[in-house]
C-alpha cells in the first residue's frame, strides 16, 4: 500500500554537533534545529561525539571505540524504540581511518534501519577508493555504502563521491551560515585607512595559512603602512603551530596578529572590520566552507583557489583566484581585492543562496520527495 504523502518522515541523524567547531557539526546541529519546522519529519539524534577538540578529529585514536560501539547501540535501540526510520550520516573523506569508522557503523547499523541517506559533507572519497583502496575496500564499501534511498552533495560539481556508490536519488543542498545581519541592518563603513587582511579557519598548511604568511610578508614589505593581517583558527598538528608562530614573529613588527579560536560573537566582529579575505586552501577533503559564505554574507572581497566546489559557490565579482603555490599572484590579488568596494553586491549573491532559510527549504523539499515514493514501512 503507498504512503500518504501525509505521513511523517522517521529520521535518525547519527552524527555530532559542536563541539568541536567545524563546517560538518555546525551543519547537522543547523539540520537538527531547522528542519522540523519546515518539513513533516520526526527526528531522533545520536550526538556521535568521538573527538576532543579540532586537533583530533580524523586521528586514529583507540580511545574512540567505545564512543564509537555506544553510540551505535543507541541508535540501534531507538530504532526498536520508535520504528522503521531512515539512517542519516556523513560518510568519510578519502581517508583509511574514517573509512574503517563507516565499515563499523554500516555494519552495526544499517541492518536495523529501512534506508540510508548519505550527506556528502566531505569530498575525496570516491577517487580515494580509485586510487588508494584495494580491492576488499572498495568491495565492502559499495556494500555498506552502496545504494543508498538519498545522497546530498553540496554542489554539483561535488558528485563523484555520490556516483561512485550509485545512489537511488541524489539531491544538491548547499550550504548556509546565518545572517549576520538580519532585518536589513546596516553595514559596517569602510573607508580609506589601513586595509585588513583576514585569515579564518584551520591553521594548516593545506588550508594556505603558510602561503598566507607568505604572501602577506612579500605585501606589507613592499607597501609598508598600507596593510595589517589577523589570522583566527586553531591548529591540525603541533609541528604546523610552531612552525606558525615561528613564522608569524618574522613579520614586520605590529603588522600581524593572531586571536586563537573565534567564537560566533569574535567571527562576526573580525568579518565586520576585514577588507579581504584570505582564504587558499587546497585542503583534499574541502567541500563547501563556512569561512567562504560567512566573508559572503559581510560583503567581504574574497581570494581564494580555484578548488573543488570553490568557483561554483563564488560570483565572478570581487573575487580573485589564486594559486596558493606561487606567492607573487597572492600578493598581486590580495593588493587588488584591499582596494575593491562590493557595494553590497557580495552580500545578495550571499542571500540569494546561502541563508539558513534556503538551505533548509532545499533539504526538506529533497525529504518530501524521499517520502512521496517510500514505502510504508519506513514511515512508521
Amino acid at each position: 500500500m503507498p504512503p500518504s504523502p501525509t505521513s511523517p518522515l522517521q529520521l535518525l541523524v547519527f552524527a555530532h554537533v559542536p563541539p568541536p567547531v567545524h563546517g560538518q557539526s555546525v551543519m547537522v546541529k543547523t539540520l537538527l534545529d531547522g528542519l522540523p519546522a519546515r518539513a513533516n519529519v520526526r527526528l531522533q539524534h545520536v550526538d556521535v561525539r568521538l573527538s576532543r577538540d579540532s586537533a583530533d578529529v580524523g586521528r586514529v585514536r583507540l580511545g574512540k571505540l567505545p564512543a564509537l560501539f555506544a553510540a551505535c547501540l543507541r541508535a540501534c535501540w531507538l530504532r526498536l524504540r520508535h520504528g522503521p526510520a531512515y539512517f542519516y550520516y556523513v560518510p568519510a573523506p578519502g581517508k583509511r581511518s574514517a573509512l574503517y569508522r563507516d565499515f563499523i557503523i554500516m555494519l552495526l547499523c544499517r541492518p536495523w534501519f529501512s534506508g540510508l541517506i548519505l550527506h556528502w559533507h566531505a569530498v575525496g572519497l570516491g577517487a580515494w577508493l580509485g586510487t588508494h583502496g584495494n580491492r576488499f575496500e572498495r568491495w565492502l564499501a559499495q556494500r555498506l555504502l552502496g545504494h543508498a534511498a538519498l545522497a546530498i552533495v553540496l554542489s554539483p560539481s561535488l558528485t563523484a563521491d555520490a556516483a561512485v556508490f550509485s545512489p537511488q536519488r541524489l539531491a544538491v543542498v548547499p550550504n548556509c551560515v546565518p545572517d549576520p545581519y538580519p532585518k536589513n541592518a546596516t553595514l559596517p563603513p569602510h573607508g580609506p585607512g589601513v586595509a585588513q587582511i583576514l585569515f579564518l579557519g584551520l591553521c594548516s598548511r593545506s588550508k594556505g595559512v603558510f602561503a598566507t604568511l607568505e604572501a602577506y610578508d612579500r605585501l606589507t614589505r613592499r607597501f609598508p603602512g598600507h596593510f595589517f593581517l589577523t589570522i583566527a583558527g586553531g591548529f591540525e598538528s603541533d609541528d604546523e603551530e610552531r612552525e606558525f608562530h615561528e613564522r608569524l614573529r618574522a613579520l614586520p613588527p605590529g603588522t600581524a596578529r593572531f586571536t586563537g579560536f573565534a567564537d560566533a560573537a569574535a567571527k562576526g566582529a573580525l568579518y565586520a572590520q576585514a577588507d579581504v579575505f584570505c582564504f587558499p586552501t587546497t585542503y583534499a577533503h574541502e567541500g563547501q566552507p563556512l569561512t567562504v559564505l560567512e566573508a559572503l554574507a559581510h560583503d567581504v572581497p574574497v581570494v581564494t583557489t580555484r578548488w573543488r566546489a570553490l568557483p561554483d559557490l563564488l560570483p565572478a565579482a570581487h573575487v580573485w583566484f589564486v594559486d596558493s603555490a606561487q606567492p607573487e599572484e597572492l600578493v598581486h590579488a590580495l593588493a587588488a581585492a584591499a582596494a575593491d568596494r562590493p557595494q553590497g553586491d557580495l552580500r545578495r549573491h550571499y542571500l540569494a543562496h546561502y541563508t539558513p532559510e534556503r538551505h533548509l527549504d532545499t533539504l526538506a523539499a529533497a525529504l518530501r520527495d524521499l517520502n512521496a515514493t517510500a514505502p510504508r514501512e519506513t514511515n512508521g
